[in-house]
């Protein structure tokens, strides 16, 4: 009884406060995946805006999702990219990216599973 408390939690604590990105009602943990947003600015999911409005995770449905998104960096300029990747039911994801900043500024966007640490779809 006490695992299960416990891993009842764990999912809850995982989707809190998370945005709703699918239609219809509400659905388990174990039906959606959650996507947390790190430090760079999510314009579209799926084609439709993303207001995130201070909250960094998005409930999304299993299956493939494209991204318009860009880094957050300053006076350098958006420079968005479109990045695309396949989310599993159950699965928890972190959207972000690694930044060298020069006399320009370069930047990788990434989406990595938390569960394996691998990183999963690309970007253009």
């Amino acid at each position: 009884m006490r695992r299960l408390l416990i891993s009842i939690l764990g999912l809850m604590i995982l989707g809190c406060g998370a945005i709703k990105m699918y239609p219809g009602p509400e659905r388990t943990r174990d039906q959606i995946a959650v996507l947390e947003i790190g430090a760079v600015t999510v314009y579209t999911l799926d084609g439709e805006g993303v207001k995130i409005a201070g909250r960094n995770k998005l409930q999304i449905l299993p299956g493939e999702h494209v991204l318009r998104a860009s880094h957050n960096m300053g006076d350098y300029g958006p420079m968005p990219v479109t990045y695309t990747f396949m989310a599993e039911a159950g699965h928890a994801y972190r959207f972000d990216a690694d930044y060298r900043i020069g006399r320009t500024l370069s930047w990788r966007p990434w989406i990595k599973d938390a569960a394996s640490g691998m990183i999963i779809g690309s970007w253009e």
